[in-house]
């Protein structure tokens, strides 16, 4: 069904690139799509639309679609509500849309039969957070007489290479997040609190220009900086404590990190050698990047350097590719990381966020990062922030 009084509406374009990025992006994933014999794919996953129309909203748990035909017009499918959003962001024209009463299944199905692909080819992104087992099966039953492919990483495949607009949108997130970092630093001392810290990140980097992040600052403190993913909790920092923080800047859903180890003193002469460790590996590692590199090759440097340092250097993976993000994650580690086994190869303009952690769980965890562009000859790191331990 079509929204009342949308199509008439005139709601200004708020475009984040001109329509020939977007037609460059649809001509390489068209690509794939004829390489993987498809003749439609059906897009889930917000990250991937985005990519392709520029159209986003923060609704997306209830379930859009976009149809990227192998030739002709883009189609989008969503809720109703975000019609208006449709119209401002994206460059398309062509859309359905479902009420809250209505199965956006039931609405997709049709649409595709009006495309004239009932009986074709048709991929999905099997992948997607967002597409539920229930609405695949129902999308199943509802084309029978077609043939329902996995079309899973088929934009993943063009969105792991930036453009130069697109870096330019990171470089711009890098210098909201190193702001934002200067900030939560300055904010530590002795009676501080955890939320008090994540606050004033959250407000200078907001105010710098930042859209909201795909994960919240990361702020922990003592024992608490051992935890996986931890973030503020109302602790207070105490004399002697390590305090971890890992915020992002996002411009036009482009996010950069940063992470740093913050000791209140006085300083332990073992979170010292830890964020030595975390250093040094960190910057063997960007020393390493090149293109033709197997990431696999990249990520060794890094387990060797941590497991010398007399630390456990096998447990993770160390670094991934940065770029399009909405919650609940900042990162694109989906598409593509350093880590043991990964045996793909770096090519020039890739992009990653890559935090080096050395862990002691019930101790602490001591973390330096940085997030870098693949050059044609090495690496170029796009956030500039004193890669030192920071003493409080």
């Amino acid at each position: 069904m079509r929204v009342s009084g949308i199509d008439k509406a005139v709601i200004p374009k708020d475009l984040a690139f001109p329509i020939t990025e977007f037609e460059r992006r649809l001509k390489a994933v068209r690509q794939e799509i004829a390489n993987r014999g498809l003749d439609v794919l059906i897009v889930s996953i917000p990250e991937n639309i985005y990519y392709l129309s520029g159209y986003h909203t923060l609704g997306y748990p209830a379930i859009q679609f976009l149809l990227v035909p192998s030739d002709g017009e883009l189609h989008i499918v969503t809720r109703a509500i975000e019609q208006t959003n449709v119209k401002a962001y994206s460059w398309l024209d062509n859309t359905s849309s479902y009420m809250d009463h209505e199965s956006p299944i039931e609405v997709l199905a049709e649409t595709i039969g009006n495309m004239g692909y009932a009986n074709s080819i048709i991929g999905i992104e099997k992948t997607g957070w967002f597409l539920t087992i229930a609405h695949y099966e129902q999308l199943r039953e509802r084309l029978r007489s077609a043939r329902v492919e996995d079309g899973s990483m088929i934009v993943e495949s063009a969105r792991v290479v930036k453009s130069d607009l697109e870096i330019e949108y990171i470089r711009q997130a890098a210098r909201i997040v190193e702001a934002g970092m200067e900030a939560g630093i300055n904010q530590i001392h002795v009676g501080a609190s955890e939320n008090d810290i994540a606050a004033e990140i959250q407000r200078v980097v907001t105010s710098m220009g930042s859209e909201y992040p795909g994960y919240p600052p990361f702020v922990a403190s003592g024992v608490r900086t051992s935890y996986a993913h931890a973030t503020w909790s109302g602790r207070r920092i105490q004399e002697g404590d390590p305090v971890l923080l890992e915020p992002s800047g996002t411009v036009r859903r482009y996010s950069a990190a940063l992470m740093r180890l913050v000791v209140v003193k006085p300083v332990s002469r073992e979170l010292q050698r830890m964020e030595e460790v975390s250093r040094k590996a960190l910057e063997n590692m960007l020393q390493a990047i090149r293109p033709g590199r197997p990431l696999e090759e990249v990520w060794n440097v890094w387990s060797k350097t941590v497991t010398d340092g007399g630390y456990e250097g096998r447990f993770k993976r160390t670094g991934y590719s940065i770029g399009v993000c909405f919650p609940p994650d900042w990162g694109e580690g989906h598409i593509l990381s350093f880590k043991r086994g990964e045996t793909r190869t770096l090519r020039p303009n890739m992009t990653f966020h890559i935090p080096s952690l050395v862990k002691v769980f019930g101790f602490a965890d001591a973390g330096t990062s940085e997030t870098i562009r693949v050059t044609e000859t090495g690496c170029e790191i796009l956030t500039n922030f004193k890669r030192e331990l920071c003493v409080r």
